[in-house]
């Protein structure tokens, strides 16, 4: 490089470096970034500083390639919605497709600001939001918001998990032309309710689709050139998606028609063997957990209260067994993942806990990377800091290849070469977004709802 073709050139320079390649660096190391591209990723040895570039320093840093998330639901994000006063019933119920919009915006900002996301794929959204959403990334008419990839609405079974954004299909002719809808209107991916979730009405221990209608759409996705995601809570729901020949697996928590969670190691085997994406979403019960731990400490629980705590520490303990096993046999197509949490920005916490059960640093920051990347069939751009990608990189403070708690603390973002103004994280509060004067005559009234996983 010459001083003359070094035009907008920003530099950032930290202690340490993981580029995602099998590269690293401990003491001293820059990334060299012209326009939207990286220009070179450098160890102490980089090349004398050119006097047009721009310089930022962090001395304990260090720098990652843009961290990703798997499973997003940016209309969510409702603060305590599975422990507190907003249901799923409540939010669908209440708040209108223009808000949730709205909300996805304030979430998407949150997740780049306060944790580093630069690229997040949603899994799920009510009727166009995440499809606008894309639509208004595209106008420009936000800055440094991280990349969207969305499925749009999911596809169900009638009164199936997600029932409510409005892709209920049954039958392979009607699964075909489901992915078909979807992908007209722009889906990136398909995304399939495999068995039933959260929802109320729904029961996480069965299968929704039978392994006939699970090909129907995994053929026709294969056929628009677009991968397909199946949640899959029930064994039952794993098996038929493993048969249909998924692309990747979201939760995969085994379990059993009389609750019980049993590892099946034979299934297990066809997933590590069949090069299945795993999306773990290992904390969506964690927050509910500490919370109620922490409340007990303050007083005695209600029996439901106690019956909450029960569950959702084994449902923690079960996530953190289950991926630990897998990778213990030899799986490593590990993809970070958050869903439909309480807080967008809380993204570090499934990297620590994927850490908990048993996965190497290394590991962890490669499924929150280049892992993400390969997944969403972007890895060409974007996932490693390689010269000639897009310069999508998060800096934080600390090493988390020896302690993964770093990426928690996020100093900087950097996406597309424009660093993120870090302290306008503040004009995206948290909060759950309920509406609280309504002007619309007849609207019913904001109701707490039923808490519910």
């Amino acid at each position: 490089m010459t001083e003359s073709n070094l035009t907008d050139l920003l530099i950032i320079r930290a202690r340490y470096l993981f580029d995602a390649e099998g590269g690293e660096h401990r003491n001293g190391a820059s990334v060299w970034i012209e326009g939207s591209r990286i220009a070179g990723v450098y160890g102490n040895e980089a090349p004398a500083t050119p006097s047009n570039a721009t310089v930022l320093e962090y001395p304990n840093g260090c720098i990652l390639p843009g961290l990703m998330d798997s499973h997003v639901h940016l209309m969510y994000g409702t603060e305590d919605r599975m422990a507190g006063p907003r249901s799923y019933e409540d939010v669908n119920e209440v708040d209108s497709d223009s808000l949730m919009l709205l909300r996805a915006v304030r979430n998407g900002y949150q997740h780049a600001l306060m944790a580093g996301v630069t690229t997040m794929r949603d899994a799920g959204a009510r009727g166009r939001i995440t499809f606008d959403l894309k639509e208004g990334i595209s106008a420009e008419l936000f800055k440094g918001f991280p990349t969207v990839q969305a499925s749009g609405r999911p596809i169900t079974m009638t009164g199936g998990h997600f029932y409510f954004c409005g892709e209920e299909a049954d039958g392979p002719d009607a699964c075909r032309q489901a992915v078909r809808r979807l992908a007209k209107e722009g889906a990136d991916f398909i995304k399939v309710m495999g068995s039933g979730g959260g929802t109320y009405i729904t029961d996480n221990r069965y299968a929704s689709y039978t392994v006939e209608e699970l090909r129907a759409i995994v053929d026709e996705a294969h056929r628009h050139n677009l991968i397909c995601t199946v949640h899959v809570i029930a064994s039952q729901s794993i098996a038929n998606a493993i048969d249909a020949g998924v692309d990747s697996l979201e939760h995969y928590e085994f379990i059993e028609k009389d609750y019980t969670r049993r590892l099946d190691l034979a299934l297990a085997e066809r997933i590590i063997e069949g090069n299945i994406w795993l999306s773990p979403t290992i904390q969506t019960g964690y927050r509910n957990m500490e919370a109620l731990i922490k409340l007990k400490e303050e007083r005695p629980l209600t029996d439901w209260e106690e019956e909450s705590l029960t569950y959702f520490s084994w449902k923690q303990e079960g996530q953190l067994y289950v991926t630990g096993k897998l990778y213990e046999l030899g799986a490593r197509r590990f993809v970070m993942g958050t869903d439909a949490i309480s807080r967008f920005g809380d993204h570090a916490l499934g990297m620590e806990l994927m850490v908990e059960a048993g996965l190497p640093n290394r590991e962890v920051l490669n499924s929150a990377t280049r892992n993400c990347a390969e997944d969403f069939g972007i890895l060409g751009e974007v996932g490693t800091l390689t010269p000639g990608k897009i310069a999508d990189i998060t800096v934080v403070d600390g090493d988390p290849m020896k302690d993964m708690s770093a990426v928690s603390r996020v100093i900087q973002v950097v996406k597309r070469g424009y660093p993120l103004p870090m302290e306008s994280s503040e004009m995206f509060p948290h909060g759950p977004g309920a509406v609280t004067h309504q002007t619309k005559q007849g609207r019913r009234p904001h109701n707490p709802g039923i808490i519910r996983d």
